[in-house]
């Protein structure tokens, strides 16, 4: 039996800045330890996520941190009032532990569910073998939708992964962690200028970029999280991990390999075509060649998957993606126009895709409706006058063969032959009637 995460902070009891009591651990990560707390003041259940920092002990150094701290925290107070995909932050602060570790804090707002990470876990556990597109897309456009709206302010995650996707029980999913990784480089940063030993990395390897992997690749930005979600969609979509390896050396080796990139196709899930472009792009090596935000991303993926879609058989059709016609599921009937002004349609007996030469077609001779704007048993023109040949006839059935023009052609020369009869009978009678 494994055991809970452990309070390395020993700050269950405590009640923080007044406001804040810590009642439980409910987590950890690399960056720090969440707790279950309660807001005194507004009796709700909060979260407080404590971070893992260096060992930062000079006065000034711990200013200076606290205040870059503050900026990200009101920074992640706007964005969550303007995205309500984003998790809300209520308060920070900063603690010198029982266990005499400085540790900042945010307050989060409490959420039920679980993490993407979790859940993908439990699906690999139960050998689930992916979710599809459309489900895919549908479960993370709050996330992609939080994302593109953090780009838009000019702010980057630096950190998508499925541990950072909470998956609510009310709800859509919400994002975690914003502005966590500018604050970890900045205490790992003041660490260094005190010559200690750095803190855990701002990124986690698996889910990290080539250029936060590499720095000579390029500076990271919004192009960072456009890989990042990359990744993400691709492990919803084949419940596989999109990045494997023992030590950091073999994931850089993967993470930077043009000729491998870790796209849906990579993890055995066949996408059409256009979504597979989308993803190329997206994980591309160099960050340049990505697309510019998750806005742009999303646009190119979701449509995509639209293009992909007009192609598919609908389920349960029976229709067999073959061929270069369109999809006539069994069954169905098509109408026709007849040559005699009529109507008629063609009975699919198996499903296919429609040809001219299809042999298990079947013609319904005056059993389709009349059309639009002509009244049912309305008289209809036709080469033959009013009513035609085919008026009154009770409905018929045939098969329809390649014999068909030739009796077409068979009903044209007779009516031609007896046109030129009259015409001249008609000049006849005129040319006797002149002789008398």
């Amino acid at each position: 039996m494994t055991s809970g995460p452990v309070d390395v902070f020993g700050l269950t009891g405590q009640i923080l800045d007044g406001h804040y009591r810590v009642d439980a651990v409910v987590g950890e990560g690399g960056h720090g330890i969440v707790y279950k707390g309660w807001h005194v003041a507004f009796e709700q259940p909060i979260a407080i996520k404590a971070l893992k920092m260096p060992d930062v002990t000079n006065a000034e150094t711990r200013i200076e941190v606290l205040t870059h701290f503050r900026e990200e925290a009101k920074l992640l107070y706007k964005l969550s009032q303007a995205c309500l995909s984003i998790v809300r932050c209520i308060g920070y602060g900063a603690v010198v532990s029982p266990t005499q570790a400085w540790a900042p804090y945010l307050v989060l707002e409490w959420l039920e569910g679980r993490a993407l990470s979790d859940d993908l876990e439990e699906r690999r556990n139960r050998h689930a073998s992916g979710r599809s597109l459309d489900e895919t897309l549908e479960l993370l456009a709050p996330v992609a939708k939080a994302l593109a709206y953090a780009h838009s302010q000019r702010v980057a995650h630096r950190d998508v992964k499925p541990a950072n996707v909470f998956l609510t029980a009310e709800g859509g999913p919400k994002l975690l962690d914003f502005g966590i990784a500018k604050v970890m480089d900045a205490g790992a940063t003041a660490a260094n200028a005190q010559q200690t030993t750095g803190g855990p990395a701002s990124f986690t390897p698996y889910y990290a970029a080539p250029e936060q992997l590499d720095p000579r690749l390029g500076r990271t930005g919004p192009w960072t999280d456009v890989y990042g979600f990359a990744l993400v969609l691709s492990e919803t979509l084949s419940d596989r991990p999109p990045i494997s390896g023992a030590d950091l050396v073999s994931v850089i080796a993967q993470s930077t390999d043009s000729a491998r990139r870790p796209t849906p196709r990579a993890l055995g899930v066949m996408t059409p075509d256009a979504v597979e472009t989308a993803f190329r792009r997206a994980l591309a090596v160099d960050p340049k060649a990505r697309f510019a935000d998750v806005a742009a991303f999303w646009e190119a993926l979701t449509a995509a998957g639209r293009v992909g879609a007009m192609g598919r058989p609908a389920e349960g059709s029976g229709a067999r993606a073959v061929g270069s016609g369109p999809i006539a599921p069994s069954g169905s009937t098509i109408p026709l126009a007849t040559p005699f002004g009529g109507h008629s349609s063609v009975k699919i007996e198996a499903a296919s895709r429609l040809s001219p030469k299809h042999p298990a077609a079947t013609l319904e001779m005056g059993a389709a409706p009349p059309p639009v704007g002509v009244a049912a048993g309305a008289p209809v023109v036709t080469p033959f006058g009013r009513g035609g040949p085919s008026a009154g006839l009770p409905a018929q059935r045939g098969t329809a063969s390649s014999s068909s023009p030739q009796r077409l052609r068979r009903h044209w020369k007779l009516a031609l032959a007896i046109a030129c009869l009259l015409a001249l009978s008609m000049l006849g009678g005129a040319y006797l009637a002149s002789q008398y």
